[in-house]
């Protein structure tokens, strides 16, 4: 309907007709002419579907099903979950990219395909903050130092001891060269001055496998680790995490140790670069009301992760400042990744 021309026909026409038509005629006109802006304040306006570029059954796939949830319970539309593994994540990335600018497709994005492949991986072809606008984070993860009980390493005086005791066996394990298991584990050696080997592995799953075995001296791990913990087959020594989380109260973090070091892993939301920003906010607005739905919080925080649901602006921070720090880090040399 031209909202112009119709208001310039009932201009003309307005003495004409009776005082309670004209002003159903006015009421209509104005509920017409509001009608777009209603429509856009109320995202989302059809059902939303949601790319995990992994396969069903990880981690990030497990937090996106259960925010996805919060999400249909407090718009009311369907959210379909769709996984799209492959290329590093490069093809459910794609298929966003690909998607019509409208807010109602989410790509759900890592500090690997955002942060960390862009930076190795000289075949990765994702443009983090050119292909995509970053809507909000739902949880922080954290990684934890863990040793092996038979190292006798017990805290992380122990494991300074134990550096310069025997160096040789100074051994650490993570899921690949380049992952930000290994980019982190230099930063905290950093902080610690210690040296140690790094052994790449295939998966995370190898590397508490090794650890538990006693083949590694220590390793910073992600919560798949916990059940190893409460079960004494593996040490934990420190949480990277800002405060400690629930899943570790008794656990302190590094930064109650005195060390300057935490983890910056995420689990978060974007849509295609090009999406109009105020569709982005009303997008960011949506999400975060989901991730703070009572369900889905008390779901994610029993898991062990930090919900967060935070703004635009402090996602796409948090993404621009690790991408600094593990540049730096890359170009200093630290980081081996041949």
């Amino acid at each position: 309907m031209n909202t112009t021309r119709s208001l310039g026909t009932i201009a003309r026409h307005a003495l004409r007709l009776p005082r309670n038509v004209l002003a159903s005629l006015w009421a209509l006109a104005a509920l017409t002419s509001a009608a777009p802006t209603l429509h856009a304040a109320n995202w989302p306006a059809q059902n939303v579907r949601i790319v995990v570029p992994y396969p069903p059954g990880g981690l990030t796939d497990v937090v996106t099903r259960i925010i996805a949830e919060g999400l249909q319970r407090t718009s009311g539309k369907t959210v379909l979950v769709e996984n799209k593994p492959g290329a590093a994540g490069q093809i459910g990335l794609q298929a966003v990219i690909q998607a019509p600018r409208d807010g109602h497709t989410l790509a759900l994005v890592v500090p690997a395909t955002m942060v960390t492949l862009p930076l190795t991986n000289p075949n990765y072809k994702i443009r983090p903050l050119q292909d995509f606008e970053p809507i909000t984070a739902g949880v922080d993860t954290f990684l934890t130092l863990v040793t092996s009980p038979a190292s006798g390493v017990r805290s992380i005086q122990d494991l300074r001891a134990f550096a310069q005791k025997s160096p040789d066996r100074m051994m650490y394990g993570t899921p690949g060269v380049g992952s930000s298991y290994h980019l982190n584990t230099v930063a905290m050696l950093n902080q610690l001055k210690l040296d140690a080997l790094h052994v790449p592995y295939k998966g995370e799953s190898e590397v508490l496998n090794q650890l538990a075995g006693g083949h590694l001296s220590f390793s910073l791990v992600s919560s798949a680790a916990r059940s190893l913990i409460e079960g004494g087959k593996l040490v934990a020594l420190a949480t990277a995490a800002d405060t400690r989380p629930a899943v570790f109260a008794q656990l302190p973090t590094f930064r109650e140790q005195g060390i300057d070091f935490k983890t910056d892993g995420w689990v978060g939301y974007a849509v295609a670069q090009g999406t109009p920003a105020a569709l982005a906010d009303q997008v960011n607005a949506g999400m975060v009301r989901a991730i703070n739905d009572p369900a889905v919080r008390d779901k994610l925080s029993g898991m062990g992760f930090i919900v967060v649901g935070n703004s635009r602006a402090a996602f796409t921070l948090s993404i621009r400042d690790g991408t600094a720090k593990y540049e730096a880090l890359i170009r200093s040399g630290a980081v081996k990744l041949k």
